[in-house]
């Protein structure tokens, strides 16, 4: 066996130690399913074709929603797996990456709480190590903390949710502020034209948009539903000022993560706010410290950190080599409400996971 599989061999069995059944998840998903879940801004990245009825599929860019899907219908239950297989993302702009690579990683259903956030990052921590992984840049944030210091802030409910939704996006929460300080972000002529129609008239007029250009609607979503949320974008109005410019302190904050705590307690007495999900955060990170795991020295904490898939929503970490941290090695984090939404919430559940690219583990196979 070569060095390489050889470390692959001994970051999988890290894994597969702590993480019950192995599984090899569907490689084909409904589109609809990805871009319901994190929208047509992951469109670019996916390996998409449509079959003879018209419907669009994709090959998995992840394990986690395929895994999570089973869990949803209940064709597996609700415990503890591992894997080892390919994955499939076109290439960003200006990289030579390949379509298919392999990705291990582990998804946990049923459990929750701090212990198992720390368990799941000192899991993946030291996968990484064992498959060859040195000098790793380590990235920890709180999507549940993010949401919570937006409601803190008294957005307007249209605000809050937009807000809420656009973390996990590129153009994040500080450019959507920053649009709308600067008048950027005002309504289009057509929402405008149909905020001032009846709501059956204005359903009829994205119809007949749509029929003029030849196009469907995409995301599972009807004429009425897209009429309905283009009249809200022209009810909205710029959020006030004063609790945008919070928040953006608050996407500002960046320490190692030692200090982060620290750093959350000076913002919300700065910001004159109360934020309860502070004391699931600061024990947290008294438990990841306890444990100690490589790379946890050097961590840092960013109150921006994220992950391209809208359904993580709690803890959240990210790694990659400290020379190249546009190529992240992995991630993984909390997802309690993906089966929940998978499922129509017919069933629900805890979830926390992890991913390594095999390819990108070793420093001098980047």
């Amino acid at each position: 066996m070569s060095g390489g599989r050889a470390k692959a061999g001994a970051a999988l069995a890290k894994i597969a130690a702590v993480s019950g059944a192995l599984i090899d998840p569907p490689t084909l998903l409904p589109a609809r399913t990805i871009l319901e879940l994190s929208g047509e801004a992951v469109r670019s990245r996916l390996c998409t074709f449509t079959d003879a009825m018209g419907e669009e599929f994709c090959l998995r860019p992840d394990m986690t929603t395929p895994i999570a899907s089973q869990v949803a219908v209940g064709s597996i239950p609700a415990q503890r797996y591992h894997y080892s297989g390919s994955a499939y993302r076109l290439a960003a702009p200006g990289s030579n990456d390949a379509i298919e690579f392999a990705q291990m990683g582990f998804e946990w259903f049923g459990g929750g709480g701090v212990d198992e956030d720390a368990e799941a990052l000192a899991l993946a921590l030291e996968a990484a190590k064992a498959g060859g992984a040195r000098e790793v840049s380590l990235r920890v944030g709180d999507v549940a903390l993010f949401r919570a210091v937006v409601d803190a802030l008294g957005f307007s409910p249209r605000w809050t949710e937009r807000l809420k939704r656009s973390f996990a996006r590129r153009a994040g929460p500080k450019e959507l502020l920053e649009q709308a300080a600067d008048g950027l972000d005002a309504p289009s002529p057509l929402a405008a034209g149909l905020a001032a129609l009846p709501a059956e008239d204005a359903r009829r007029a994205v119809e007949e948009i749509f029929a003029i250009a030849g196009v469907q609607p995409v995301g599972g979503r009807g004429a009425a539903e897209i009429a309905e949320r283009l009249c809200d974008r022209a009810a909205e109005r710029a959020p006030d000022a004063g609790a945008a410019a919070k928040l953006i302190a608050y996407l500002d904050i960046e320490a190692p993560a030692g200090n982060a705590l620290a750093a959350l307690r000076a913002f919300t007495k700065d910001a004159g706010v109360d934020v309860a999900a502070l004391d699931a955060f600061a024990e947290r990170m008294d438990r990841i410290a306890a444990l100690n795991p490589p790379f946890w020295k050097s961590a840092t904490f960013s109150a921006e950190a994220g992950r391209r898939f809208e359904y993580y929503d709690g803890f959240v970490f990210d790694l990659g080599h400290a020379n190249a941290p546009d190529r992240p090695i992995g991630g993984g984090g909390r997802y309690d409400g993906l089966v929940g939404r998978l499922s129509g919430n017919a069933r629900s559940s805890g979830a926390i996971g992890a991913a390594l690219r095999v390819d990108r583990l070793e420093a001098d196979r980047t």
